[in-house]
Order: C-alpha cells, then sequence, then structure tokens
C-alpha cells in the first residue's frame, strides 16, 4: 500500500513538476518575445527620430536656397556664404542619416545618394540653374525621409538626372518664352535696336529647336 501511494505521489509530482516547468517556459518565452518586440519598437522610435533631424536640417537648406536670389556667377563672397551654410546644413543631415540601423539601409542608403549629388558652387552653372538642380536634390530626399517618418513605403525611384535635366529644360524654355513675349511688346510699342531684334530672332530659334515632342507633333496633327 505505502509502496503504491509512493508511486502515485512520484507520478503525481512529476506531471505537476512538468507543467509548472512548462508553464514557467512560456512564461520565460513570452516576456522575451515582449522584450524584443519592446526593443524593436523603440529602435524603431529612435531610427524615425534620427530621419526626423536629417529632415530638419535639409528642411533648413532648402529655405536657405530658396531665399538666395544671386545674379550669374554671384561673386567671390556669395559663393563662399552658400558654400560654407551647404556644407553645414549637409554634414548634419549626414551625420543623423549614418545612425539609421542597417533594417532601414535603404532609406540610408537612397538619402545618402542623392547628399552626395548637392554640389559646392564654383559659379557654373548659373545659379538659377544650380538653384533648381539642388532644390530637385533637396526635395527628393526630403520626400523619402518624410515616407520613412510617417512609416509609408518608400516613394518609387527617380532617375534624378533625367529629372534634373528634363526641368533644367523646361525652366530655360519658360525664362526664353517670357523675355520674347518681353521684347514682342517692346517690339509693338517702341521698335527694337538691331541687337533686341536679333536677341528676339535668337529666343524664336531657340523655341523652335527646343519644342517638346508632343507640342511638335500636336502642331503637325492640328486642324489646318
Amino acid at each position: 500500500m505505502n509502496e503504491f501511494l509512493d508511486k502515485l505521489w512520484s507520478m503525481e509530482f512529476g506531471i505537476a513538476l512538468l507543467g509548472a516547468l512548462v508553464g514557467g517556459g512560456f512564461t520565460i518565452l513570452g516576456s522575451w518575445l515582449q522584450s524584443r518586440s519592446s526593443n524593436k519598437a523603440a529602435q524603431l522610435i529612435q531610427a524615425k527620430a534620427n530621419a526626423q533631424r536629417t529632415f530638419d536640417a535639409l528642411t533648413q537648406l532648402k529655405a536657405h536656397l530658396e531665399i538666395q536670389t544671386f545674379q550669374g556667377m554671384g561673386s567671390k563672397e556669395t559663393r563662399a556664404a552658400w558654400n560654407r551654410e551647404r556644407e553645414m546644413l549637409v554634414t548634419t543631415a549626414n551625420s543623423t542619416l549614418m545612425l539609421l540601423p542597417d533594417e532601414h539601409k535603404d532609406t540610408r542608403i537612397r538619402v545618402g545618394k542623392l547628399l552626395q549629388q548637392i554640389k559646392t558652387w564654383y559659379g557654373l552653372p548659373a545659379w538659377p540653374e544650380y538653384k533648381l538642380e539642388t532644390g530637385l536634390l533637396v526635395s527628393e530626399a526630403l520626400k523619402v525621409l518624410g515616407f520613412f517618418v510617417r512609416g509609408s513605403d518608400s516613394p518609387e525611384r527617380r532617375n534624378m538626372a533625367e529629372v534634373i535635366k528634363r526641368e533644367i529644360e523646361r525652366d530655360k524654355r519658360e525664362r526664353a518664352q517670357r523675355e520674347l513675349e518681353s521684347l514682342e511688346a517692346e517690339e509693338e510699342h517702341h521698335g527694337l535696336d538691331q541687337e533686341d531684334s536679333e536677341r528676339l530672332n535668337e529666343l524664336y530659334r531657340f523655341l523652335e529647336e527646343t519644342k517638346p515632342s508632343e507640342e511638335a507633333a500636336g502642331g503637325a496633327t492640328g486642324p489646318s
């Protein structure tokens, strides 16, 4: 009888011990998973904070770029002042961007490549073209960072060399068109001297030669 009770006690104790171990194991596993999840959440918050600091530095660069009204190649002093400000803000943006962990290296690398394309200004191209190119690069970097901070999927990749080329051509045509319209108005009211007449003809030729293919096709197929 005692032997039977001893076996029964041993069996129940073993089952209870196994249950306790299993239950404890799940508790430990749950705590570990919770801790790991909390760490990941904290890491994501820190990554977004660093991305926000990069975003803020580039926002300052964008604002500083927009208020500049340099003429042509600028002067030695204006170029030096701009390049100091550009270098400081790009360096600040890069320093926080590099803190993004490898889990977010796509954002880190993508924005980093855009920042590498922001050039020092030596006077050529002239300021309007340089300003347009730099603004496009900064805006693209801000878009990528903005999507990341909001938790959205990264925006579609664009060939920035093609985007910049297309926008520079569009800008040149728009400025040429404004100048042409001004000269035409001047010609109508007061007439033009030889130099302005030659310039007017140059603008006509430029706008015709750089006419977008869609516009040329539209003109060819329009009503007679």
